[in-house]
């Protein structure tokens, strides 16, 4: 999905990110051996300020690798904002110096929600929550294809 090439053997830890119009989601994954972790949910600022802020948890982490979520509509088209994620993703690339990579994100936040309804959560710890879910499930997705 993105035009670096997936080595056929991913190193660790990776960054994972959901990024919506007013958030980004950020999870970790350690190992191979661990599921992904959800880590916390940012708040959007502006776009470099979100960029500068990526590269910084790439940096924190010691990440090998960042997965970031591609918003495809469901009969796999592109979705509305492919052209700006695809773009912040090689914004991204430049300021790091590791692989930046995309990942199908198809109903990841659906799938977050319901299992924090699941959980019984209430609808204001679910939304300060779901987009780390969201990038934890991304992660994983991005593992089970290229791990």
């Amino acid at each position: 999905m993105s035009d670096t090439p997936v080595p056929a053997v991913v190193e660790f830890p990776l960054l994972g990110l959901d990024i919506s119009e007013r958030r980004i989601g950020v999870a970790l994954a350690g190992t191979s051996l661990a599921a992904p972790r959800p880590l916390f949910t940012y708040p959007r600022i502006t776009r470099a300020r979100d960029l500068s802020q990526c590269a910084e948890w790439a940096v924190q982490y010691a990440c090998k690798g960042i997965v970031i979520g591609l918003p495809l509509n469901m009969d796999g088209t592109p979705g509305s904002r492919v052209t700006w994620m695809r773009r912040f993703t090689r914004h991204l690339q430049q300021l790091v110096a590791v692989p930046v990579w995309l990942q199908d994100e198809r109903l990841t936040t659906v799938e977050a929600e319901e299992i924090f309804r699941e959980r019984g959560l209430r609808r204001e710890e679910r939304e300060a929550q779901v987009d780390a879910l969201a990038a934890a499930l991304i992660l994983e997705r991005f593992l089970q294809e290229h791990a």
